[in-house]
């Protein structure tokens, strides 16, 4: 009974990782959800109360299941009490990802579903594609450069990891735009960018672990050491 009950919670969090899945963030009524996962009520219910105990819903009166998303400005309000320049906080930041990325990429090629994988080469096409407008999408870009980096992190399926994630992200969105806007401008870094991306989602696709994580790793470190370079 407690391994169906963790296959079960397993489940309902990746389906909660997955903003598609419930986009108003309310979960179907308890019926409906039993017979989506093909379990019984009395089974969901108890899972449902475990993932109320733990903080991944919220459970109304009257009203239903609501998924209970983290407070994405908590990292961000932290940051107030931080003393550093915008370009000090850009590379602590670049560090901080070369720490906690690769892994998770790791964890992404033995993870990863055929869906969220043509989701991250769709990520990487359209890369491709506004690297070839004027600006070299170093905004727009950003937006599909960010999803990637998402797509990974849930790719890796570990809640954990998604929620320090996604609570960082409001911070990280708007420096990744920093970063673009300043490594763009070099001479070819636009298709270095873009390789790199390329070879870090092939390696997701063979499902070579070892390969993802180097990948991850070689594309943050050479940005963190050119960024470390233009820093005046």
């Amino acid at each position: 009974m407690e391994k169906r009950k963790e296959e079960l919670l397993r489940a309902i969090e990746a389906m909660i990782q997955d903003p598609a899945a419930f986009p108003d963030g309310k979960l179907p009524p308890e019926r409906v959800l039993a017979e989506r996962l093909k379990v019984s009520r009395n089974l969901l219910r108890e899972v449902m109360i475990a993932m109320e105990a733990q903080g991944s819903i919220e459970i109304r009166e009257r009203q239903g299941a609501y998924i209970k998303a983290p407070a994405p400005d908590d990292f961000v309000a932290s940051l107030k009490f931080v003393s550093l320049y915008p370009g000090d906080m850009l590379i602590n930041l670049m560090e901080m990802r070369l720490i906690i990325e690769p892994p998770i990429a790791g964890l992404a090629a033995l993870r990863r579903t055929d869906e969220q994988l043509e989701r991250m080469k769709e990520c990487v096409a359209r890369l491709i594609e506004v690297h070839g407008g004027p600006s070299r999408g170093a905004s727009t870009g950003a937006q599909w450069d960010s999803m990637l980096h998402m797509l990974i992190v849930q790719a890796a399926r570990n809640p954990l990891l998604a929620r320090l994630y996604e609570g960082m992200s409001a911070t990280m969105d708007k420096y990744i735009v920093i970063s673009r806007v300043k490594l763009l401008a070099l001479e070819g870094w636009p298709q270095k960018i873009i390789e790199e991306h390329g070879a870090l989602v092939a390696a997701i696709e063979a499902r070579d672990e070892a390969a993802a994580r180097e990948a991850q790793k070689r594309h943050l470190s050479s940005a963190l050491e050119m960024l470390r370079g233009l820093k005046p």
